[in-house]
């Protein structure tokens, strides 16, 4: 059996994800067929036409991506590097009743 030596464990999936370029480009379709902290795999039609840099849109109104860098291709899949984390929102503070 071949050890994985990756840093961060990827989890399978099948999601539905876009390639966007620019603010006026159309955003390509895509599945992410793994994913980690740090990166996903990507199936698309060809790799050739995934650009070095884009963003990965986890919704379909664009609201949620990622900033990433392709590290690799074959045929129909690429390999993305994520540039930086997903920042998280701030948790909202939850009023407390004052004690009587």
């Amino acid at each position: 059996m071949i050890k994985d030596k990756r840093k961060k464990q990827r989890r399978a999936l099948h999601y539905t994800a876009w390639i966007g370029t620019g603010a006026s480009a159309q955003l390509r379709n895509c599945t992410m067929s793994d994913i980690s902290d740090t990166g996903a795999k990507l199936d698309v039609k060809n790799a050739e036409d995934v650009p070095e840099e884009f963003q990965l849109h986890l919704s379909g109104r664009g609201g949620i991506y990622r900033k990433c860098r392709t590290v690799w291709r074959t045929g129909e899949q690429v390999g993305v590097l994520f540039e930086k984390a997903l920042e998280q929102p701030p948790r909202p503070k939850i009023a407390r009743p004052a004690s009587a």
